[in-house]
């Protein structure tokens, strides 16, 4: 743990997990948000009356977790409360997603994938962004704000009040709209970011079907249909929300720009492979939906990216269900399909 904590009753209850000075910690960090950030504390109490369960975890260089399925968010207690008070609202801005809009791992096909999954995590940076303007509005406190800069720079460019330290809550909170758009754009700029989740939530899981033998396929395409598709307004509609609960992206149509709908070439082909394997073992058509969409110049295995770029872009990533937990439920499957191979 950091510092010392006051005992404190938490402004939103939520179930805390941990240790008495977890709970300490925990606490601060919550009232660090909800009692200075009213999009913040509005955020919290969604995860909240969802019946999250809050944590601490060694989770290495990721921030936190967010686990629809087991309802829980879970913190590096590593990361500096700063820090932590961007990712603690970006994880339960994930779950007032689930909300809206269920998390069904693997159903959509794969245009909708890549549109669906960027709209979450720039949503989610966005409302980090907007929550950590609001407490410097409120407080004075500008190292929340900062420290998000440093790991997510990108996210700033064009913002009314970036470096406005005397702008009051009012007007940053008056303007929550077009910073959270603009902020939302950003985070497509960096493209290892895009790169590095891409390959988690998709690439790699498509990478670890193909790798099985055709005996047991037929148990994943069952499980990953991979058939459903969502269009870009329904995704801005679902994901997008603002103060009122109305879109703040303007242009539902967002997500069919080629940044944000395009694909690498090792998940494309990734993705060929997958489809050609089930069309012939299952005689169900190939997805198309990500055919002609723009492929991107990025590298094709993260090994190939330069140090510090693939570190600081794992220090970005808060993922929206934990990677981790998803490679064992396939490694579980593939054990109950008959394949006992260490993954």
């Amino acid at each position: 743990m950091r510092g010392f904590y006051n005992n404190e009753k938490p402004e939103i209850e939520f179930d805390l997990a941990g240790s008495n000075s977890e709970r300490k910690r925990l606490t601060h960090l919550i009232n660090s948000i909800a009692k200075n950030s009213p999009t913040g504390r509005k955020i919290l109490e969604t995860a909240s009356k969802e019946g999250y369960t809050l944590c601490f975890e060694n989770l290495g260089l990721t921030h936190g977790i967010c686990s629809s399925a087991k309802k829980r968010i879970a913190l590096n207690p590593r990361i500096n409360d700063a820090e932590l008070i961007a990712t603690l609202t970006h994880e339960s801005r994930h779950a007032a997603q689930a909300v809206r809009l269920p998390h069904e791992f693997l159903k959509y096909d794969v245009a909708t994938e890549l549109r669906l999954h960027r709209a979450k995590e720039a949503d989610a940076q966005a409302a980090a962004m907007q929550t950590v303007l609001e407490i410097r509005a409120a407080t004075g406190n500008g190292k929340p704000v900062e420290e998000l800069r440093k790991t997510d720079p990108k996210l700033f460019t064009g913002l009314s009040h970036s470096d406005d330290r005397k702008a009051s809550l009012e007007t940053v909170m008056a303007d929550s709209d077009k910073n959270m758009a603009a902020a939302f754009c950003g985070w497509f700029e960096s493209d290892v970011t895009i790169r590095l989740y891409e390959h988690s939530y998709l690439g790699q899981h498509l990478n670890f079907v193909n790798e099985n033998s055709d005996r047991y396929k037929n148990g994943f395409f069952e499980k990953w249909t991979m058939d459903r598709h969502l269009t870009s307004a329904e995704i801005v509609k679902n994901i997008c929300t603002g103060e009122k609960d109305a879109p703040y992206i303007t242009d539902l149509n967002i997500m069919n720009r080629p940044k944000m709908s395009r694909i690498s070439d090792a998940t494309k082909q990734a993705a060929d492979k997958f489809f050609s394997d089930r069309e012939r073992l299952t005689g169900k058509a190939a997805d198309k939906s990500y055919v002609g969409t723009g492929k991107t110049s990025l590298q094709q295995t993260l090994t190939h990216m330069n140090k510090p770029s693939l570190q600081q872009a794992l220090l970005n990533m808060n993922s929206a269900d934990n990677t981790a937990a998803r490679t064992a439920d396939d490694r579980m499957l593939a054990q109950r399909l008959g394949d006992n191979r260490s993954r």
